[in-house]
């Protein structure tokens, strides 16, 4: 069965699902999904009303982009980039980038933002005490933020929504495949260069891109105003604050930034959680819900108003190949339906 909305984070509740006639990766060249830019109408930026009357963001909000292929999320809950329908279903892009149909699913057009929970599946990330995992604090800050979104009116979808591993140019296609105009990578930190009387939140963004630059010192804004009230131990690294980072060949060190240039994009590192202090704090309901909203309120303000956001800082000089990880060799993808 196939069902088609406009966008959003989906609670499944699809009958049963086959993964093609077969199940298994066509043998084909995976097609270029995005050889056309998606044109993005964009609303006139609202006047603010003189009286205590309040417009609802989601009548500020930009149009959806149109002419964009979307996505599929499968009963299991992947989200998986959209290649064309067939009669009986889809044919989409894995995690692990093969190409296979599928016969049950939601099909996402289009969505404002794609929130990606960094990490996943056997790519953990930090550990913190108690053993807590990156990317199951990732991924719960995630899901939380995209239903403080929503509570809005705006339009979301997760890279993921399960313990996957997901490769990161998999991550971008969805971002571009839904025509979004924010993408904020979800990450938390560790092996800081030492205490600090403020939160260590460090946001980067695409050094080509002053839309990503916006958003990143939007997000940082509201993340650390965030973090001050609820007070911790911190620590940091030296250059905490919005920034980019530069590889050997001069274009961005982190491959979530490099793979999505052409959609606004932030990697937010929120706090760290190697530092035992900070660990306990991001294990409570308080933090997670703290956050989540604090980044909703920072892509809000990036979609609906011209603020620049804060926090910005000139990185130390690195000079790194690029960012390893994230790639798709050894990935397995896991099952559709």
């Amino acid at each position: 069965m196939r069902r088609l909305v406009a966008a959003g984070v989906i609670a499944l509740t699809v009958t049963v699902a086959a993964c093609g006639t077969d199940g298994v990766a066509v043998e084909e060249p995976i097609p270029d999904l995005f050889e056309d830019e998606a044109d993005v109408v964009a609303e006139e930026t609202t006047t603010t009303s003189t009286t205590t009357t309040t417009i609802p963001v989601a009548e500020r909000l930009p149009a959806l982009a149109a002419d964009v292929p979307g996505v599929v999320i499968t009963p299991t809950g992947v989200v998986a980039p959209l290649i064309e329908p067939t009669p009986v279903g889809w044919r989409v892009l894995t995690p692990c980038r093969a190409v296979v149909g599928v016969e049950a699913g939601t099909q996402v057009a289009a969505a404002h933002v794609v929130i990606d929970p960094g990490h996943g599946g056997s790519e953990t990330g930090a550990v913190g005490a108690g053993g807590l995992t990156e990317a199951a604090l990732n991924l719960d800050v995630a899901q939380r933020t995209a239903a403080a979104l929503e509570a809005q009116g705006v339009s979301v979808v997760l890279t993921r929504t399960t313990d996957i591993r997901m490769p990161l140019t998999t991550r971008a296609d969805i971002a571009r495949s839904v025509g979004a105009q924010a993408f904020v990578s979800i990450h938390h930190n560790a092996d800081p260069d030492g205490p600090s009387e403020e939160p260590g939140t460090e946001v980067w963004y695409q050094i080509d891109d002053p839309e990503s630059r916006r958003l990143s010192g939007l997000v940082y804004e509201e993340a650390v105003g965030s973090l001050v009230g609820l007070g911790s131990d911190w620590v940091a690294d030296d250059d905490a604050g919005v920034k980019y980072r530069l590889n050997q060949r001069g274009t961005d060190y982190y491959g979530i930034l490099r793979e999505s240039v052409g959609v606004p994009a932030a990697l937010a590192e929120l706090a760290f959680l190697s530092n035992p202090a900070e660990a306990a704090l991001l294990a409570s309901d308080e933090y997670r819900d703290a956050m989540a909203a604090a980044v909703a309120d920072g892509i809000i303000r990036f979609l609906v108003t011209p603020d620049e956001g804060s926090g910005f800082v000139e990185p130390y000089e690195r000079v790194e190949p690029a960012g390893s990880g994230g790639g798709s060799a050894g990935c397995v993808d896991p099952a559709l339906g």
